[in-house]
């Protein structure tokens, strides 16, 4: 933690009352940086901070980077202010107030009325997203990795597979790609006649259009791909969903997605650490097949327990059927070493077995 106090500049006195704040689980090392023409300091410990005195106030926040082991100021011709640290084996150089850097998230607020700094990153998902939880995943005896579990769904949508088989691609890139191969088939099938066309006009309008062509390109690939939203089923009770890994030490990058069976909607989900189990941290999820929403109703309802493999992948452990008079599975939470689920207008306790969950209370 870091401790920080004032001075009076005549009697040199130090404040009675120094405020403290939580920087991580490590030691921190110090450092002297520049940032912004202005005095600056470099905090390290779980993860990098930046301190810096303006507008009569001591603001500190945290930086958008892996955790760094020592650092300093650097400045060169190329990185006017900046900083070189080392993380583990190796030697990284950040720059410091740019745009899209990772530090420049940190750096810009500082200053501001929020003494926090808050990053943001985008995720492409494949459905809505529904319901999030934290997950503590052991990677080895000694270490754990903290994951992001996603539950996605979306009404009057086909799932993945159906989308494949039917041909359907969201990026629409095949389907461009046919197009391009269509016309330059079709430019050189055409008839005899057709084939005599005059050449010299042709050439002198593609010498004309070529600049213009190249532009074109140019923008198709700098304008920003808009997904397509597919194929909408005609009859009720349609459902598209996936329970996505996230990875949020990554730029949030998608460590694993388990698309859910036909019709099949995942609606909540928990993490959930059972006795019997010995504290690992699983991954609950509550599904509803086929269900409709005027009326609201469903065919079945399930409880999916997965468990995270060394922080990297989802693993079916088992599928607990829930009875159709009770209603469909709308939430779920760890209670005391056991799982509560909430069951239409009933909350059951279920506790984990080999093959499926048992019910112990109602």
């Amino acid at each position: 933690s870091a401790l920080r106090a004032g001075v009076d500049p005549i009697t040199g006195a130090i404040s009675t009352s120094p405020s403290r704040r939580f920087l991580g689980a490590r030691p921190v090392a110090v450092s002297r940086v520049t940032l912004q023409g202005t005095p600056s300091t470099l905090l390290l410990s779980s993860r990098p901070w930046i301190g810096r005195a303006g507008k009569g106030r001591h603001a500190m926040a945290p930086m958008s980077y892996a955790p760094l082991d020592h650092g300093c100021s650097f400045s060169n011709e190329a990185v006017r202010e900046g900083i070189v640290a080392t993380s583990g084996n190796t030697l990284r150089i950040l720059s410091v107030g740019e745009s899209g850097d990772a530090a420049s998230a940190a750096s810009s607020s500082l200053g501001s009325d929020e003494d926090e700094a808050f990053n943001s990153n985008r995720v492409d998902l494949r459905y809505t997203p529904r319901q999030m939880c934290l997950l503590s995943a052991r990677i080895t005896e000694s270490s754990r990795k903290i994951v992001l579990a996603i539950v996605e769904s979306d009404v009057n949508d086909y799932g993945e597979e159906d989308k494949k088989a039917m041909g359907f691609d969201g990026t629409g890139k095949s389907k461009s790609g046919s197009k391009k191969k269509e016309s330059k088939d079709g430019g050189g099938g055409g008839d005899d006649e057709a084939m005599d066309m005059d050449m010299e006009d042709s050439d002198e309008e593609e010498k004309k259009d070529g600049g213009d062509g190249e532009d074109d390109e140019d923008d198709d690939d700098n304008t920003r791909h808009t997904p397509i939203r597919g194929p909408i089923p005609t009859e009720p009770g349609r459902w598209g969903s996936c329970v996505r890994l996230v990875d949020p030490g990554n730029a949030c990058s998608t460590l694993d997605c388990v698309e859910m069976n036909r019709n099949e909607a995942a609606l909540c989900c928990a993490s959930v650490r059972f006795h019997s189990r010995g504290g690992e941290s699983l991954l609950a999820v509550g599904t509803v097949t086929g269900m409709t929403m005027h009326p609201l109703g469903h065919k079945e309802s399930h409880v999916v327990l997965y468990r995270v493999v060394n922080g990297e992948r989802l693993q079916l452990l088992h599928r607990t059927k829930v009875d159709d008079d009770a209603g469909p599975v709308l939430s779920l939470v760890h209670f005391q070493g056991r799982l509560l689920v909430g069951i239409g207008r009933t909350v059951r306790l279920y506790e984990m077995g080999k093959r499926q969950l048992l019910k112990k209370c109602e």
